[in-house]
């Protein structure tokens, strides 16, 4: 695990403490990277939500393209 010094901004420590329902400054912050992580994997897969076609359809598009 990488240890570093940042500023990081009290009242939105303590927001995203309340929200995700951690108590220290590492938990906290380790916890809010994964969030943002887990969000922009989410995102992906509302791209593929959006596909119309079968599996196999949408396949022969990329191929095609």
């Amino acid at each position: 695990m990488t240890r570093t010094t940042v500023d990081v901004d009290d009242l939105a420590l303590d927001a995203a403490r309340r929200e995700l329902g951690t108590e220290g400054l590492s938990e906290t912050v380790n916890a809010a990277l994964r969030d943002a992580a887990r969000r922009r994997t989410l995102k992906g897969f509302d791209v593929i939500r959006d596909v119309d076609g079968t599996p196999q359809e949408v396949a022969a598009g990329r191929e095609r393209d």
